[in-house]
């Protein structure tokens, strides 16, 4: 069975009017901004929207987003699947002079014409969802390494000990200050 399409845009008033209900699913490499995150932009978005007047006569539009997508572990470099997963709330308004004037349970959404774009909306906020290191949660082949990094030499030279003492490469500009 085939998804239902989500369309490319909404008439920004009609669709509150209406309270309708948007439920499908998106390729994620319709996302260009959202996709320079990835390690590559297989996969889907799926969507569930609904549209409706508060009790304040605002439009809000409350939905989900989730995605499984591939990111370079930032650990190992290696590419690990994060799962995104985001409910979000948002208060439809004209102008930013009309932002202070959303409860404040409502992220703004400014939408200056009737043309709401929905791809627009949904890739704000999948790359709000992501984190800001992604990386494996479990079995990451480099995870180990990482506890051992401490007992190395900083400076990686193999001749030297912990115990010795380098020369202070400021230490000639001591001797030029006490000359004068």
């Amino acid at each position: 069975m085939a998804e239902p399409l989500i369309p490319e845009y909404v008439d920004a008033k009609k669709i509150f009017a209406q309270q309708a209900v948007i439920i499908g699913e998106l390729p994620i490499a319709r996302f260009e901004r959202f996709c320079q995150s990835l390690a590559n932009s297989s996969g889907t978005v799926s969507v569930s929207l609904r549209f409706y007047f508060d009790e304040q006569h605002k439009r809000v539009i409350e939905g989900e987003v989730a995605a499984d997508v591939q990111v370079h572990c930032q650990r190992c470099l290696e590419i690990a699947t994060i799962v995104l997963s985001e409910s979000f709330k948002l208060g439809v308004v004209d102008s930013e002079s009309f932002i202070d004037r959303l409860p404040p349970d409502l992220e703004p959404w400014i939408c200056a014409d009737n043309r709401l774009v929905l791809a627009d909306v949904l890739e704000e906020q999948l790359i709000l969802c992501m984190p800001i290191v992604g990386y494996h949660e479990d079995n990451c082949p480099r995870a180990s390494g990482f506890k051992n990094r401490g007992d190395q030499s900083v400076s990686g030279l193999s001749g030297e000990t912990k115990g010795q003492a380098k020369p202070n490469p400021f230490a000639i500009l001591q001797s030029l200050k006490e000359t004068k």
